[in-house]
């Protein structure tokens, strides 16, 4: 095994994740092998009893032979404790000593072998209770909400409460509350009130325990919480690996999605912060988080408790977790809820706030959620801004038919988002992975996994490119968040998970929420980068001219123009330094309604009224807020009024960015479609030599290019999935021809049978065939014909028939409805060179067809002729003969078959390897000669001889063979792998299958896999 050198700590202190390295030329030079830090970090999910303290050092092993760092070890449960089905990690064993020498045995692996591994702080999430570990010992710690309750009472009425905490009176003038008569009534117990003239309302306030939106149990707004949990958790792995913490351990992982509590969250603390940062009691200005009153002041009211509670929350967790590792010199992974504005205030309040906390801010990453921008920007924002390393849980819950090209497709388009510090979700410690909850896993079973390097390679160079070089982005979007906090009433008083907002938020606000993520999105399917301005960086910046360019500059980024989404509410800060833009000329795009009011001053008030009038009059101000589909025009005004940092002829859709170190510049193009794109391109900065930087080889290609209108003119093709950095390396000089380079003049199209065989395997297994629902009440045989048309029958489960449970019988127009005097047929193919059936014991007297003959199962095995392709059968529903177990079919010797697929095969529940072999031979003449595959389904390695010339994960198929081919006959042997969704497939038929996932139960059309070419040989004589 090959042993990779790191050195995570540099001579000036910092550990890998903290360098930046001196220049373009330094980067070139360790492009091809960056810091193995930089590869792809698993998350690995420890979800088992340990009985064998060296099986996770074995599985990181594994790991790093495909060069993907061991990552973060967190403990979990199967989400379902109770049964006995699914494994957990025994509370018992984690933090305990089967927990730190399985970690610790772990950990020795990696560093031996100059890898990393790092750790998820808590027992399944969210951070900060230590299995419960932390009420367990301080129950005070529990988490605590307001339940308020509203009661209108009139004149001289008297109120009187004994069981609440507090209790406050407003004023009701013309059915709202007057903000102003606002006052505290009692609190305590024996709370008594007499009813002043005129009609109020009361409101009480009773201290509950409640879990938080994502379930957290602990107080996050309670400064005494880690002053616990960080003894109990951290302090711990200091103690058992103090001179690891920092280098061979360099983080955490903190799975804390945000949840600073329920509703109105409460502290004793909080109270006592509000008091000191906004002036008065936080009890007076209860009602107005869940009541409009009439002087508009309800908006300050609740941007205030957010801006608090933001700040208390950030204070009380968030600080000092990170500063304890900064101590250690290790980062702090944060990936909060970034899926919308809504989720942000429920869960976080201000959520830019607490990711700039994060020493490594990230994202959470489900599904295949990496082909949308939105998630990613405001994390990248502040990991552009502050300069810090940008991680992406990836493909979480994506399912058993996760394929390569989805894998590659996944970073393809997150380094087009900024994204450096990778973390495939996820690789299981239970390996009985059938009853694992979050769908799928990466590890040894998947026939992808031998040749995973080829991604983790790739992911390497993309990460430590992006690091080392600065987003140049044109386009500042502004961040609405206070629109939101100011219409968060329902919020407090309606009960949601996070599954449920949308049923306690308005319609104004999933507006601004719809067009501030659309605008994200036709920036980027536009080939327009651009940043997130929250109130913070827009404060920070500042308005300058640089080039004879309006400017609005935040450190040293400079933006070209602004967007407003819809916005209601803007601070005035925030509002004045886009007013100081749009006078010095800055472009700002005005998309929807503009705000009336301020955090400052309430829902109404004039400053900024006269504000946004003032700035609708500046010349370069364009309001398209009354056009209907406006976000395309935003594109076109964006592209008129800017210099377009990219421009693409024939490219169809590109995930792209620029970014730049000292004088280089570096343009990321990926093609995430299943078509080759060959096209131009035209690119505003860089100078000298144009290169191509080829992620997956390594290598630095050279490459034409020209000026054309002040553009850099390059002609470029991209494989499907392929992605590539062009750079422009103002060291060189221009290439201005095409170097000769002689192509194939030679075809040969190698159509003839295959030799076919299958690696390691002598036994497959079926539970579904195509099957048909008929009305037939006797047999009829035609149906069980080998040249019957059985296109229009679908996948069926005879196990699931004899279990009689619910089928999802896709009947024709003929077939009746349930009717268990009726007929269903099953029709097999049988896979090529199986010599032998084991049928179930319950089939024995059953007739069966082969290849349309009929006869009797009379022992539970038979032999098969050669080439048999069809057993077929039938059954009522409810026959205690339908199969009730799985058919096994032997296979002991090579078959010839043409290329098809593998259902064609007799494939469709297997999951592993085909080998294909034939005979070529080699004369003299050729100085070239490269292996088309053609159409390959999912993945190929070629031997010449015995010898592997490579593997592919993703298209193009294509092999050069010339270095191992020698002359007269050469042994051609090409391997092909498939997905785990097809074995998957058979154990949801035997009822073994816990889920699949968050998708639901896949089209099985789709991962018919094979080799059916056409395989050509392309020769250079």
């Amino acid at each position: 095994m090959a042993v990779f050198f790191v050195c995570n700590i540099n001579a000036a202190g910092q550990a890998e994740w903290q360098k930046k390295y001196k220049g373009e030329k330094e980067i070139e030079e360790m492009f091809t092998e960056p810091p193995m830090f930089y590869a792809p970090h698993a998350f690995w999910f420890w979800n088992d009893t340990i009985k064998d303290e060296n099986l996770t050092a074995s599985m990181a092993e594994e790991m790093i032979k495909q060069r993907l760092n061991p990552g973060y070890a967190h403990p979990r449960s199967s989400m379902d404790r109770l049964n006995p089905k699914y494994p957990s990690l025994p509370y018992e064993q984690y933090l305990k000593k089967p927990w730190f020498n399985s970690f610790g045995n772990a950990l020795k692996k990696a560093k031996d072998n100059g890898f990393t591994l790092g750790y998820c702080d808590e027992y399944d999430w969210p951070s900060g209770q230590a299995a419960g570990l932390v009420l367990k010992q301080h129950p005070e710690l529990e988490a605590k909400y307001l339940d308020f309750k509203r009661l209108e009472v009139k004149a001289n009425s008297t109120v009187e409460y004994d069981s609440v905490d507090f209790a406050v009176a407003a004023k009701l003038i013309n059915q709202k509350i007057d903000a102003s008569s606002l006052l505290l009534i009692g609190e305590g117990k024996n709370i008594k009130w007499t009813v002043p003239a005129g009609n109020w309302i009361v409101y009480t306030y009773t201290k509950k325990h409640h879990p938080g939106i994502d379930g957290g149990k602990v107080n996050y707004l309670n400064p005494e919480l880690m002053k616990v949990f960080i003894p109990i958790v951290h302090e711990q792995y200091a103690k058992h690996f103090g001179n690891d913490m920092g280098k061979s351990i360099p983080g955490v992982f903190v799975d804390n999605e945000g949840d600073y509590g329920w509703q109105m969250a409460w502290s004793e603390y909080l109270a006592g912060r509000y008091k000191e940062m906004k002036g008065r009691d936080i009890r007076l200005w209860l009602p107005l988080l869940s009541e409009k009153d009439n002087a508009g002041l309800y908006v300050k009211a609740r941007c205030d408790w957010f801006e608090v509670i933001s700040d208390v929350y950030n204070t009380c967790y968030f600080v000092p977790i990170v500063e304890w590792l900064k101590k250690h010199n290790m980062y702090y992974i944060s990936n909060l809820w970034e899926e919308s504005l809504l989720l942000q205030a429920q869960a976080m309040g201000d959520f830019m706030k607490i990711t700039r906390t994060a020493t490594m801010p990230g994202t959470d990453c489900l599904l295949m959620k990496s082909q949308d921008v939105h998630d990613f920007k405001e994390v990248q924002t502040v990991a552009e801004l502050e300069g810090r390393p940008f991680m992406s849980e990836i493909m979480g819950v994506a399912g058993w038919e996760q394929t390569p090209a989805m894998i590659k497709m996944t970073v393809n388009s997150i380094t087009s988002y900024g994204v450096n510090h990778i973390v495939p979700h996820g690789i299981n410690v239970n390996r009985k992975l059938e009853t694992n909850p979050y769908p799928a896993d990466w590890f040894t079973e998947n026939p992808y996994w031998p040749y995973l390097h080829y991604w983790t390679d790739f992911s390497r160079r993309a990460s430590f490119v992006t690091r080392q070089t600065k987003l140049v982005a044109d386009v500042l979007l502004i961040n609405p968040q206070e629109s939101i906090w100011a219409n968060a009433d329902r919020m407090f008083s309606e009960e949601a998970s996070i599954n449920e907002i949308n049923t306690v938020w308005d319609k104004q606000s999933f507006q601004i929420d719809q067009v501030y993520s659309d605008a994200m999105r036709q920036m980027n399917e536009n080939n327009i980068d651009f940043l997130i301005g929250d109130k913070h960086y827009l404060m920070m910046g500042q308005s300058q001219l640089i080039n004879n360019h309006s400017c609005f500059t935040i450190k040293d980024h400079h933006f070209l123009a602004m967007v407003l989404p819809p916005v209601t509410i803007i601070s005035h800060g925030a509002l004045d330094k886009i007013l100081e833009f749009a006078k010095q000329d800055g472009v700002v795009i005005i998309l929807g309604e503009t705000p009336k009011g301020s955090p400052e001053n309430g829902a109404n008030d004039k400053a900024v009224i006269q504000k946004i009038i003032e700035l609708k009059k500046q010349r370069n101000v364009v309001d398209i807020s009354t056009e209907k589909n406006n976000l395309p025009k935003m594109v076109a005004v964006l592209n008129q009024k800017l210099k377009p940092q990219m421009l693409f002829e024939n490219s169809g859709r590109l995930y792209t960015s620029h970014r730049k170190i000292g004088a280089a510049d570096f343009y990321w193009l990926a093609n995430n479609s299943d078509s080759i794109r060959s096209f131009s391109a035209w690119f505003k900065d860089g100078s000298g030599a144009a290169e191509i930087w080829n992620c997956e080889t390594g290598n630095v290609i050279p490459v034409v290019s020209v000026k054309d209108k002040e553009y850099n003119k390059v002609t470029l093709s991209l494989q499907p999935y392929e992605a590539y950095w062009v750079v422009f390396n103002p060291y060189e000089k221009r290439q201005i021809e095409t170097p000769s380079d002689k192509k194939p003049n030679k075809e040969i199209v190698l159509n003839q049978r295959w030799t076919i065989s299958y690696p390691g395997v002598d036994t497959i297994y079926r539970t579904s065939a195509k099957a048909f629902f008929s009305d037939d009440k006797i047999i009829q045989e035609e149906k069980m014909k080998i040249g019957l048309n059985d296109t229009a029958w679908k996948f069926n489960s005879f196990i699931t028939a004899s279990l009689q449970k619910t089928i999802w019988p896709l009947k024709t127009a003929e077939a009746s409805t349930e009717d268990t005097s009726s007929y269903i047929y099953w029709r097999v193919v049988v896979p090529v060179g199986a010599n032998r059936i084991i049928f179930p014991e319950n089939m024995l007297g059953t007739p069966i067809w082969m290849d349309g003959n009929k006869s009797i199962v009379t022992a539970n095995q038979i032999d098969l002729v050669s080439d048999v392709h069809l057993l077929s059968f039938a059954f009522k529903t409810g026959d205690k003969k339908i199969p009730s177990s799985p058919l096994k079919f032997i296979i002991t010797n090579k078959t010839q078959q043409p290329l098809q697929n593998w259902y064609n095969y007799g494939l469709e529940q297997y999951t592993g390897y085909v080998d294909y072999e034939t005979t070529i031979t080699k004369n003299n003449k050729e100085s070239q000669v490269l292996l088309d595959l053609g159409k390959v389904k999912f993945m190929a390695e070629v031997f010449v001889n015995g010898k592997s010339v490579g593997a592919r994960l993703w298209p193009s198929f294509t092999f050069n063979l010339t270095k191992e081919l020698k002359k007269g006959d050469n042994k051609i042997r090409i391997r092909v792998g498939n997905l785990m969704v097809n074995e998957m497939w058979m154990k949801d038929d035997m009822d073994e299958l816990r889920t699949w996932g968050w998708v639901g139960t896949p089209d099985f059309e789709k991962y018919n896999a094979g080799l059916t070419g056409p395989v050509k040989l392309l020769i250079t004589e």
